[in-house]
C-alpha cells in the first residue's frame, strides 16, 4: 500500500498515480476558518472497513470524507454563447483537465461505515480551528485504518490570534425544493422533505451562502370579484425555516417568465386558472392587473413580517437587448408597487440604468464591459457577478472539466472587482432522468456539473470538492477584504499574484498555495495586531 498528501487545489482521478509520497500535512489557518488536504492511497483491497482518527488537535474540528468518483461525460466548449458541449477535443485541450468520458473524484460522503470499494481510493480531510482555540502551533496525527492496515499522516497546524472575518461576501445557489423531495424518493411536503430540505440549508449555511431563493412552487390563489387573493402561508413557512438557520437575505424568484430566452413579450400566468391556462403578457390590461395584484398583497405580506429590508427581488432572468425597453417599463411598476425593496437580476445588458439596484453580469461580460458597469456603480447601485453553463473557454467556472482551483478563484474576482455577491443557478438542479453521478453533463447545453454542485446522498445531501472550494475561496475573500480595509495595497498585491482577470490567473496550486500562506499571515497581522506567530 503506497499513500500521499496532495493538496485539496488539484484533482485526483481513479488513475492517478503516487509522486511523491509525502505523508503530512501543513498548513497556517485562523481561528473559524477552514483548510483541507487530500490523501491518495493505492494497493487497496476492496471490502476492508476503513476507521480513521485524529489526535493532539484538541481545538481543531476535524471532517473526514471519502471521495467519490463522477463521470465527466462531455467536456465544455470555448464558447461564451450557442453550444456549450463538445466532442472536438483538439479545439478546447488547452483549457480542459481531461478528454472526456474520464471518471474524477469530487462528491464527498462521511467516513462512517464504510467499506473501501477499489485499489485506489482518495480521501478529504477538512480543518477548522475553534474559535476559543489555543494560537501557535499544534501537532497531531491522522491514523485512517483499512483494515489490518494503517495510514499515518502527521498534522502540523498554526492556528493564528485573529477569527475568521464574519461574511460580508453575499453568496446565493439556486436550488430546487422539489429535487429535495424526488432525490431522495420522499413524498413533496411530507415532514420528511421538510427535514431534507433543513439538511440541504445546513449544507448551504456550512459552505457560507448567506442568500436564499424563494420559489412559487406553493403560492397559492383565488379568484374573487375584487381580484385575486394570494395565499403566502406556505412561502412564509419555508422563508422562516431558512432564517432561523442563519440566512440573512431572501431572494424571491422572478414571477414574470418570457416564452423564450431573449424574447418577448414578458408574460405572467394567472395561477387562480386552470393549470393549463395560457401565460398572458404582462403589459396588457389583463396582465398588468394580475400582476400589480400580487405586488400589492406581496408588499403587505413583506411589511407583515418584517422582511422587507432583507428582500431581494427579481423581475424577469437575464434581460437581453430586445427586451430592455419592456423591462425598464417592468421595474418602474415593481418600484411602485414595492417602493423601497431591491431589485436584483441576473442581465445580459448594462444599458438598463436605473430599472435595478443590484446587477449581476456573467464575469466575462462584465469584464468585456467594465466601464459600463463602472459607470452604474454608486451609493444606490451594487454589482455581484455569476457564472452558469457559460462562460467556458479559459474563463473562471466550476465546471467539472475544468481545473479544480477554478471555483476557489471565483472569489478572487469579488475582491479584485468589488463585486459584493456571487449568483449560480445550480446548487442541485439535476434534470429529471440524469444521473448526477454518471450523467454530470445533463444535456448538450449544460458542460459537467453545471447543474449541481452538491449530490444526493442515502441520508442526505453529499458535498463536493468543488463546493469545499467554493468554501475556500470565500473565506479568503473575506481575508483580503479584511486586510484592505487595513493596507489596501498589500490586499491587491496579494490578490494580483494569483488573480488578474477572470482570464488571466495563477494556474499552479503550488504556487497558489504559496500565496494563500501569505495572505493567511498578512490577515492575521491585520487583524491582530501583530505577525502570526
Amino acid at each position: 500500500m503506497q499513500y500521499e498528501v496532495v493538496s485539496q487545489n488539484r484533482w485526483l482521478f481513479p488513475d492517478s498515480l503516487i509522486v511523491s509520497q509525502v505523508h503530512r500535512a501543513e498548513m497556517t489557518l485562523l481561528r473559524g476558518q477552514t483548510g483541507g488536504f487530500q490523501v491518495l492511497v493505492q494497493g487497496l483491497e476492496p471490502g476492508l472497513p476503513i476507521t480513521w482518527r485524529v489526535e493532539g488537535l484538541s481545538d481543531i474540528c476535524v471532517q473526514g470524507y471519502r471521495e467519490i468518483d463522477v463521470r465527466v461525460n462531455r467536456n465544455t466548449n470555448n464558447l461564451h454563447a450557442g453550444p456549450l458541449t463538445t466532442d472536438c477535443w483538439e479545439e478546447i485541450a488547452a483549457n480542459r483537465v481531461r478528454k472526456a468520458p474520464y471518471r474524477v473524484f469530487d462528491a464527498l460522503e462521511p467516513i462512517q461505515g464504510i467499506r473501501v470499494k477499489r485499489e485506489t481510493e482518495a480521501f478529504y480531510f477538512a480543518l477548522t480551528p475553534e474559535h476559543g482555540a489555543r494560537a501557535g502551533e499544534s501537532h497531531g496525527a491522522l491514523t485512517i485504518e483499512l483494515g489490518a492496515e494503517q495510514i499515518a499522516i502527521s498534522l502540523d497546524i498554526t492556528i493564528g490570534r485573529a477569527v475568521l472575518p464574519e461574511e460580508t461576501l453575499f453568496l446565493t445557489n439556486w436550488f430546487s425544493v422539489p429535487n429535495m423531495a424526488r432525490d431522495h424518493h420522499l413524498d413533496f411536503g411530507s415532514d420528511a422533505h421538510w427535514r431534507m430540505v433543513e439538511a440541504y440549508a445546513r449544507t448551504m449555511r456550512g459552505c457560507h451562502q448567506n442568500v436564499f431563493w424563494v420559489t412559487w412552487e406553493q403560492l397559492r390563489a383565488q379568484r374573487t370579484e375584487a381580484g385575486p387573493i394570494f395565499d403566502f402561508r406556505a412561502v412564509k413557512s419555508l422563508v422562516e425555516r431558512f432564517l432561523a438557520l442563519g440566512f440573512t437575505r431572501v431572494e424571491w424568484s422572478p414571477l414574470i417568465t418570457r416564452p423564450s430566452w431573449g424574447e418577448i413579450p414578458f408574460q405572467i400566468r394567472d395561477i387562480t386558472e386552470e393549470e393549463d391556462s395560457r401565460p398572458v403578457d404582462c403589459l396588457s390590461t389583463p396582465g398588468r392587473k394580475y400582476l400589480t395584484a400580487f405586488l400589492r398583497q406581496f408588499d403587505a405580506f413583506l411589511t407583515e413580517n418584517g422582511w422587507r429590508e432583507i428582500s431581494l427581488v427579481h423581475i424577469c432572468d437575464e434581460p437581453k437587448e430586445r427586451c430592455a425597453s419592456d423591462f425598464r417599463v417592468l421595474a418602474g411598476i415593481y418600484r411602485k408597487y414595492l417602493p423601497g425593496i431591491k431589485l436584483i437580476d441576473a442581465v445580459e445588458i448594462f444599458f438598463i440604468e436605473d430599472a435595478l439596484d443590484i446587477y449581476v453580469p456573467k464575469n466575462y461580460y462584465f469584464q468585456q464591459n467594465r466601464n459600463d458597469f463602472e459607470d452604474l456603480r454608486d451609493d444606490a447601485n451594487t454589482l455581484w457577478f455569476y457564472t452558469c453553463n457559460m462562460p467556458g473557454g479559459r474563463f473562471l467556472n466550476r465546471f467539472l472539466d475544468n481545473p479544480l482551483l477554478h471555483p476557489r478563484l471565483l472569489h478572487w474576482g469579488n475582491y479584485r472587482y468589488r463585486l459584493a455577491g456571487y449568483l449560480h443557478w445550480g446548487y442541485n438542479q439535476i434534470r429529471d432522468g440524469q444521473d448526477p453521478f454518471e450523467q454530470t453533463s445533463g444535456d448538450p447545453g449544460l458542460p459537467a456539473g453545471d447543474t449541481h454542485i452538491i449530490y444526493p446522498g442515502t441520508e442526505g445531501p453529499l458535498l463536493s470538492m468543488r463546493y469545499m472550494q467554493m468554501k475556500a475561496g470565500v473565506e479568503d475573500y473575506e481575508l483580503l477584504h479584511a486586510l484592505a480595509r487595513v493596507d489596501a495595497p498589500r490586499a491587491d498585491a496579494l490578490c494580483a499574484r494569483c488573480f488578474r482577470a477572470f482570464d488571466d490567473y495563477e494556474q499552479d496550486p503550488d504556487a497558489f498555495d504559496r500565496v494563500h500562506e501569505e495572505l493567511v499571515a498578512a490577515a492575521e497581522e491585520a487583524l491582530a495586531g501583530s505577525p502570526l506567530g
